[in-house]
């Protein structure tokens, strides 16, 4: 295999771990709780919403220099800003 499918491969496994992990916590933050917090279900949709767009992009996860992103990667991360704007406590 390529040095960069190796790299790919890596850092998509590792993205969605940190994806999954970040379900798992705010799942057992509303366990704990007992309370639906629709800011940190905000939050935690918008940091999923950056993680799946940055997994759109296969060439940013192998050189991240470059920073061109896929088309398909704009409409996460517009979501993801907006959720994190949405999810802000003023």
């Amino acid at each position: 295999m390529d040095n960069k499918t190796i790299k790919m491969q890596r850092t998509s496994i590792l993205l969605k771990s940190i994806m999954g992990l970040v379900v798992f916590l705010l799942i057992l933050q509303i366990y704990q709780t007992n309370i639906i917090d629709f800011n940190n279900i905000a939050a935690t949709t918008a940091i999923l919403a950056l993680l799946r767009g940055l997994l759109l992009s296969p060439s940013l996860l192998t050189t991240p220099i470059k920073f061109k992103l896929s088309k398909k990667s704009y409409p996460y991360l517009i979501l993801a800003l907006v959720l994190f704007i949405v999810s802000a406590r003023l």
